[in-house]
């Protein structure tokens, strides 16, 4: 889940990865970049079209600055940086459709009891009890179902990331659990600690529209 209070170091290290990011994208070449990530380049504007669950923002190529196009909602830094290491590294593979769990990212294993914390956890908290009101918003933001567990949304927050959220709804013994996928292709499109906070932005996101 996204800190609404930033400590100063935070707000440092945060600032560090969002400079080293534009740097990235204003130095590729648009067109690879266009191909890799599967978005639009406007020449005219500078800027990809970049969709983000049901939205479509404008990233600007030389100076990584996001608008959205329908809405005037605010991007936060951490959106900001998922929108440029998308963007930056998108290598252009295919989808495996195959799924995986974060702890089968590279590096993911040993940072499981965290990524819990952020986002199984709170998926937990806001729709283990009301998985039928977790559908409905979770296809408001464009989900669609799949047969994994009790109740599975995928949803695909950029064009070539789709992310599933599990539910099994537990009974009078066992309470209700969850889990996250990714399609094994993940690695080539967003860092594993990018994965660590995506869905927890997703999350976050739908328990907004509870």
């Amino acid at each position: 889940m996204i800190k609404k209070n930033l400590s100063e170091k935070e707000k440092y290290n945060l600032g560090v990865a969002l400079e080293i990011a534009v740097n990235k994208l204003s130095s590729a070449d648009p067109r690879q970049v266009s191909m890799n990530s599967g978005v639009l380049f406007n020449r005219e504007q500078d800027s990809y079209i970049v969709p983000y669950l049901n939205r479509k923002y404008l990233v600007k190529h030389s100076t990584g600055e996001i608008s959205p196009i329908h809405d005037g909602k605010e991007v936060s830094i951490q959106l900001r940086i998922l929108f440029l290491h998308y963007l930056t590294t998108a290598a252009g593979e295919s989808l495996k459709n195959e799924w995986i769990t974060f702890k089968e990212l590279p590096g993911g294993a040993i940072y499981t009891g965290p990524y819990q914390n952020r986002t199984i956890k709170p998926f937990l908290k806001y729709f283990g009890k009301q998985p039928q009101r977790f559908q409905e918003i979770a296809a408001s933001l464009g989900g669609i179902s799949a047969s994994y567990g009790d109740l599975c949304m995928i949803l695909r927050p950029f064009p070539r990331v789709p992310v599933g959220f599990v539910l099994w709804e537990g009974d009078e013994e066992f309470p209700p659990s969850a889990n996250i996928l990714y399609d094994a292709s993940a690695p080539g499109y967003l860092p594993t600690e990018d994965y660590a906070l995506l869905p927890g932005m997703i999350i976050w996101e739908m328990a907004a529209l509870l």
